[in-house]
């Protein structure tokens, strides 16, 4: 699953966003039996050619860090999305998705603080070491109470924020509020979907100067939206769905995008113009 998304180091730091390569983005605490499914999300910065220098921990109900409970494994692409569940059937039956990896790591319940770390050093007797590079929640603290809470509910990060190293940062985050997630049986059909796989980093350089860029409406419910730059060249677009799956890919002419095809919810539009290229996030409803 793929998300397409340009990055310079200058833009980085223009827009205030450290230099690593993954970042936290989401948490879910599930209305299924067992509390399933428990899900923690993860974006791919930059490509990763092996994951076992990247760990997670997840600190349970204030105690502190509970350091690295699982290694990651394989490589990862710029602009995918790593998924943590407890286990794949009923991760696989809410999401429609299975989950990147399988741990008791993520066995979180909507209180709890999480921890990513990279330079992670195997030092024997199963103890790993590392660097905490993205943290989300308080983990000297249980969440119950807090503003950021999750219970039977989710967390997701907001676009262009983070990664936050041991600092928290709770304006980064948006919340479902706890209980949201009570009685739902799939994330398509909820009243309030976790939105996962909708994370955008921030635009290149490039990405900015492509020259007076507008996308509109949006949210639209008309089936069309009008996509313009001030180049006075066709448009390449593509449309991607949260699976990354593209749904559209055509040439505009005329400025005007027929989106009738698809069905409600969050997509994410590539416009190429020239050699500069952005993505903006579509809402259909």
């Amino acid at each position: 699953m793929k998300k397409i998304t340009f990055l310079l180091f200058s833009a980085l730091i223009s827009f205030g966003i450290s230099a690593q390569d993954m970042v936290l983005t989401g948490a879910f605490d599930g209305p299924l039996p067992g509390g399933l499914p428990k899900a923690v999300e993860i974006y791919v910065i930059n490509d990763i050619a092996d994951l076992s220098t990247y760990g997670f921990g997840s600190a349970n109900n204030g105690g502190g860090t509970d350091g690295i409970e699982f290694v990651m494994s394989g490589s990862a692409t710029a602009g995918s999305y790593l998924y943590i569940g407890t286990e794949d059937i009923e991760f696989l039956n809410y999401f429609g998705i299975p989950p990147t990896f399988v741990s008791g790591a993520a066995s979180i319940n909507g209180d709890d603080a999480l921890e990513l770390f990279d330079n992670v050093v195997d030092t024997g007797g199963g103890v790993f070491t590392g660097n905490v590079i993205d943290t989300f929640g308080d983990i000297n603290l249980s969440g119950t109470g807090q503003p950021w809470e999750y219970l039977d509910g989710w967390a997701y990060r907001n676009d262009n924020t983070g990664p936050d190293g041991v600092t928290f940062v709770l304006a980064s985050w948006t919340f479902s509020g706890i209980n949201a997630n009570d009685n739902e049986t799939s994330n398509s059909t909820a009243a309030t979907p976790w939105p996962l796989g909708t994370y955008v980093r921030a635009l290149s350089v490039s990405d900015n100067d492509l020259n007076g860029f507008s996308m509109y409406p949006n949210p639209t419910s008309t089936g069309v939206v009008t996509i313009q730059t001030k180049n006075n060249q066709p448009l390449q677009v593509a449309v991607f769905d949260v699976l990354g799956k593209k749904v559209i890919a055509k040439q505009l002419t005329n400025n005007t995008l027929n989106v009738s095809s698809l069905k409600a919810g969050i997509y994410l539009v590539q416009v190429t113009d020239n050699k500069s290229t952005t993505t903006k996030k579509l809402i259909i409803k």
